[in-house]
């Protein structure tokens, strides 16, 4: 393409900027407990490691045929894409809060010598795998929005601005993070995906559009109507439901 792709890199920084900054607040929760070093080591070392892996599979994945890859891509981004969309449509109909924004480091079994100088590898070895969890989701996000435009550079730069943006909220707006619309950036990126994996594994399967590029906002368009609009009845729903008691 001789131009950039606008929708590839405002998707791959949306996406992983909501995983990122999951991973950052959970390891600043960490280290204001006591524990910096486990958590801000655990989380390099967390993404270093998943970092590797991609770098690993990537150049390989360019072998596939592009069907392959257009069918892969669509369903993982269909799934991430509805996953979000429906817990994102039920926080904001029941006016609630992801769990990483309230409560960090809820049902997470943390050490307990947070007062102590000794390393604890028990709070570490937590945080790596917790941070090598929500690095790999973003991980996959990003790889399938590239393989499904081939605009890699436009998916790689959006993952390396969203971990730059996650970074710089936590460490000088952390006592705004609560005020940070979590719910709506998350249904929006869902619509994002689920767009996105509509319409390659349209592609994938052999199913083309006589609407061509200009299928995806009717995509988006149609989600966003459909997520509003559930949200939109289940409160009035439970409106009905509270008068009615």
């Amino acid at each position: 393409m001789g131009f950039w792709n606008v929708e590839v890199f405002f998707s791959a920084l949306v996406g992983a900027g909501v995983e990122f900054l999951e991973v950052l607040a959970i390891a600043y929760a960490l280290a204001r407990s006591g524990f910096p070093r486990e958590a801000w080591r655990g989380t390099l070392v967390a993404v270093f490691l998943v970092g590797l892996l991609a770098l690993l599979l990537g150049p390989r994945l360019a072998l596939v045929p592009i069907r392959w890859l257009q069918c892969f891509a669509g369903s993982a981004l269909l799934y991430f894409g509805s996953k979000w969309i429906r817990k994102s449509v039920l926080r904001q109909a029941r006016g609630k809060r992801a769990g990483w924004i309230e409560h960090p480091l809820k049902d997470r079994q943390l050490g307990s010598s947070g007062e102590s100088c000794r390393f604890s590898y028990l709070n570490f070895i937590i945080m790596v795998k917790g941070a090598a969890l929500e690095t790999f989701e973003a991980v996959v996000i990003v790889m399938s929005i590239a393989l499904g435009s081939r605009a890699w550079f436009e998916a790689v730069s959006g993952a390396f601005c969203a971990f730059g943006v996650a970074v710089t909220i936590v460490l000088l707006l952390h006592g705004y993070l609560v005020k940070v619309p979590d719910v709506l950036l998350k249904l929006g990126a869902g619509i994002l995906f689920a767009s996105f994996g509509t319409f390659w594994l349209a592609k994938g399967i052999g199913l083309e559009s006589s609407q061509g590029d200009l299928s995806l906002p009717i995509l988006a368009a149609g989600y966003a109507s459909l997520s509003f609009g559930a949200i939109s009845w289940m409160r009035w729903r439970d409106a009905r439901g509270a008068a009615n008691d």
